[in-house]
């Protein structure tokens, strides 16, 4: 990717992410990159493809840092690694608020742009979801559960709480990164309640 591509996309989803895809302005997005207008049509033909693209990028650097981490802690146990990525990607969307930001703006598309980001998104799941599936296999389960439907369940969890934090400390993410204690913590009560359920044991 050439230069002026990069900057071309770096300040599009700085656009995209202040102002939402319908208010985001070309002519904002060329003035950030520096660049003539008919550049950037030149490259991206119109506002939807630069769109669309500037969400390839963002899609892209999201699934390098989850290879990157699970390579990392490729021998943890199922339960500890999906505890230490939830605190990694709270982290990253901490330290990257411009591309979380950026990333929510799926909420707010024209419905056929929105269908064609979603199966983007899709799409790019599907490797951290194998690497987590194959994580999971290893965990016995509950007689009648499939790994499939655990996974599901437990991912739906921590996107929640991940997007819970997320929301909590949308303007002061330096606060955020103070707080890793309490969101481990936070993660070790959802664990045990996802591995032990909610109500007590008959009989006890």
């Amino acid at each position: 990717m050439n230069k002026v591509v990069e900057k071309i996309l770096e300040a599009a989803i700085i656009e995209f992410a202040e102002k939402g895809y319908e208010a985001a302005s070309t002519n904002k997005i060329k003035e950030r990159a520096k660049v003539a207008k008919g550049l950037l049509f030149h490259y991206f033909k119109n506002k939807e493809k630069l769109y669309i693209e500037s969400y390839k990028r963002v899609l892209k650097w999201s699934k390098e840092k989850f290879e990157e981490f699970a390579l990392k802690n490729a021998d943890e146990e199922f339960f500890l690694f999906l505890k230490k990525w939830s605190l990694n990607k709270i982290t990253l969307a901490a330290q990257n608020p411009v591309y979380s930001r950026f990333l929510l703006t799926v909420t707010n598309l024209p419905l056929r742009l929105q269908s064609t980001v979603l199966d983007m998104i899709k799409a790019n799941l599907l490797g951290s979801t194998g690497i987590l599936y194959e994580k999971i296999k290893s965990v016995g389960l509950r007689e009648g559960i499939s790994h499939e439907d655990a996974l599901k369940f437990i991912m739906s969890v921590f996107e929640g709480l991940g997007n819970l934090y997320l929301n909590q400390y949308r303007d002061k993410p330096e606060e955020l990164l103070n707080n890793t204690e309490k969101i481990l913590s936070d993660a070790d009560k959802f664990l045990d309640m996802i591995k032990f359920g909610l109500l007590p044991k008959k009989g006890s």
